[in-house]
């Protein structure tokens, strides 16, 4: 299978998923359901990225579909001179899910609406250390919805893009299945107080 086609299928999982999530701090909690769609996957990816060699084809949605089917693959993208850039972003991707099913995940919120070592703009930044990698995860208010989104995905060892934003705990963390209405509490400190 395609390497892009891949991660596209990794995707494919998770839109019949949300996570439920309740944070704390300073006895306030903040709730968040983060929720999945195609249109995404191609900016969460980096897709949006490789104008040079997609001949400006950025209908999102499309987009993923085109790669879900094939036609869209991996030779085409590392053609953009701006691949190397983002090529930990595009590796890494696979690991999305376990980042989010981890419990030892640090969650901040983002006080400051961006934080100094980026010019991405998120609601919350999200710090998981997996195999002795460091994956950052921004997520941002859905349009026109009270549920959240994943903006933005990135592998980096030598920048802490969580420093200086204030720090959450996690107190719970539910993976629900969309489809079937089946659920996994993942993480639970409410229910021991």
């Amino acid at each position: 299978m395609d390497k892009l086609q891949e991660r596209a299928f990794a995707f494919k999982r998770l839109l019949d998923y949300e996570y439920k999530i309740v944070l704390g701090r300073k006895g306030k909690k903040t709730e968040l359901v983060l929720s999945f769609e195609k249109s995404d996957f191609p900016h969460l990816i980096g897709l949006h990225k490789f104008t040079d060699v997609l001949n400006g084809n950025i209908a999102t949605g499309k987009l993923f579909d085109e790669c879900l089917s094939g036609k869209l693959i991996y030779d085409t993208i590392s053609k953009s001179e701006f691949f190397p850039k983002y090529i930990n972003r595009f590796e890494y991707f696979n690991q999305l899910e376990k980042m989010l099913d981890s419990n030892d995940t640090v969650f901040k919120c983002n006080t400051n609406r961006m934080s100094s070592f980026s010019r991405i703009i998120a609601d919350f930044e999200l710090k998981n250390i997996y195999e002795e990698l460091v994956f950052y995860l921004f997520i941002e208010k859905r349009y026109k919805s009270d549920k959240q989104y994943c903006k933005s995905f990135i592998q980096e060892s030598n920048i802490d893009y969580t420093y200086g934003q204030t720090k959450m705990t996690l107190l719970f963390k539910e993976k629900i299945n969309t489809k079937t209405g089946e659920s996994i509490v993942q993480y639970d400190r409410l229910s021991d107080k």
